[in-house]
């Protein structure tokens, strides 16, 4: 299997209220190289796949028009730029990958292009693009750019991959550097040319700034769940995070993936689908039980809905609690109410129905679905399950907590798949890119 481990550069990750916790370092760690690099090193001693860098662009401040509960809560922000971490880690590991969240909402592709070979060439062909369209409506008050409709930003994304996977792949000869020092040629020009990209969201000339990197295109991963989201990944992705309620009812999802990439003329094995998942993982039922009653006493009900409230681009308090949400338009993160619709499906989830799931604290449970909780043997168990059930070929493992969720998949968790011969004991040298260690060795560019 693959194993992702993911992680925001901004302080208690995906749960909001750890920073309170005395032993986790994340509060503070989030700005420190030496935080991150030590990270970084654990888990590239664990074998893991790569390191996931989720991001936001703006603030979440939906929830009573005001980012003051995000700010209160620490609900991504402060946060910083996890894109200029990624060579440093790079220096302080030799095979780990990196992926890190990139928006074709507010960046232009060109300079996507750019930052993307860059990372490349110094991670020496370790890093994937997580591709997001971002829906947070404070980025375009900041100026990065017009906000745009659910599926407008999706028209966006197609041809913005277009462009620069056309940038990566047809501007620049693979001979075209020659380094010839006599002849006073370091390029020959006859093999870098433009690209000419006339469409309805972009011009774009070229050539390319970058000469071409070792994987050329990195990864792609992408992770939308509504239908348009699932074309777009269908059509461009290679690795494809889902968050499934159950494998039972996940196996359709992920078969429906697959039949869509086969559709848009790609093979449906070209394709690895991973279940996002919470990992709360102690050495005994006990030590995970003392994990959960942690997690459920730094547990902020205002800070989650601050952040839910942004994914929905609906302000619940704004509303009366009969009114049900899919009677509320918006066009945030449809992946939200899709979960809902999984959760419930003949459900009518209102607003106060949505408030008392958001602000209580759920305690894990072994028989949980979709978090992965208990013993190393019990959280094991279930990954087979998921993986024999569902058709997944891995994970995104969110830990919790932060820090110490870390050394408890390292430590405990790993080395329990290790000995059922579910996961690598070491990494594959012939394999020295991501996408090799994702599709096998000589595969360093994108398909097709």
């Amino acid at each position: 299997m693959h194993l992702n481990v993911f992680a925001e550069c901004s302080p208690s990750p995906q749960f909001v209220g750890f920073w309170r916790d005395s032993d986790d370092r994340s509060a503070t760690g989030y700005r420190s190289l030496e935080y991150w690099t030590s990270v970084a090193r654990k888990l590239e001693a664990a074998c893991v796949d790569a390191l996931f860098f989720a991001d936001i662009h703006g603030v979440y401040d939906v929830y009573r028009g005001s980012w003051e509960p995000a700010a209160r809560h620490a609900v991504q922000l402060p946060a910083i730029d996890p894109t200029l971490v990624i060579p440093a880690l790079a220096a302080a590991t030799e095979r780990l990958g990196f992926a890190v969240t990139y928006s074709t909402t507010y960046h232009p592709p060109y300079q996507c292009a750019r930052a993307f070979s860059t990372l490349d060439h110094l991670t020496g062909g370790r890093v994937a693009w997580n591709i997001v369209t971002s829906y947070l409506r404070s980025a375009a008050e900041n100026g990065l750019g017009e906000y745009l409709d659910h599926d407008l930003r999706y028209d966006r994304a197609d041809e913005y991959v277009e462009v620069a996977r056309a940038l990566w792949e047809r501007s620049w000869d693979e001979d075209a550097v020659v380094r010839d020092t006599e002849a006073d040629v370091f390029a020959v020009p006859e093999k870098v040319r433009a690209i000419d990209h006339k469409g309805d969201w972009f011009t774009v000339r070229g050539p390319h700034q970058c000469e071409p990197s070792p994987q050329r295109t990195p990864v792609l991963y992408q992770a939308g769940a509504s239908g348009r989201g699932t074309a777009f990944a269908a059509r461009h992705a290679e690795v494809v995070f889902l968050t499934m309620s159950d494998p039972q009812t996940g196996a359709p999802q992920v078969a429906e993936l697959r039949q869509r990439a086969e559709e848009a003329g790609r093979d449906p094995h070209a394709l690895k689908a991973m279940q996002g998942s919470m990992v709360m993982v102690g050495p005994t039922r006990a030590e995970a039980k003392a994990r959960a009653d942690l997690y459920n006493s730094l547990w902020s009900g205002e800070g989650q809905l601050a952040k839910w409230c942004g994914w929905m681009d609906i302000d619940l308090a704004a509303y009366p609690d009969e009114t049900p949400v899919e009677e509320i338009r918006a066009e945030g993160s449809h992946s939200f109410v899709k979960f809902l619709q999984r959760l419930g499906p003949e459900r009518t989830w209102t607003v106060a129905d949505v408030r008392y799931l958001v602000t209580r604290p759920r305690r894990p449970r072994r028989e949980a679905p979709v978090t992965l909780y208990g013993t190393p043997e019990q959280v094991a168990d279930r990954m087979e399950q998921w993986i024999e059930t569902a058709g997944v070929d891995g994970f995104n493992l969110i830990p919790c907590p932060p820090t110490g969720g870390i050394d408890d998949i390292c430590d405990l968790l790993v080395p329990e798949l290790q000995r059922r011969g579910l996961f690598r004991t070491a990494y594959d040298p012939a394999e020295t890119t991501l996408r090799e260690r994702y599709f096998g060795a000589g595969n360093r560019h994108y398909p097709g």
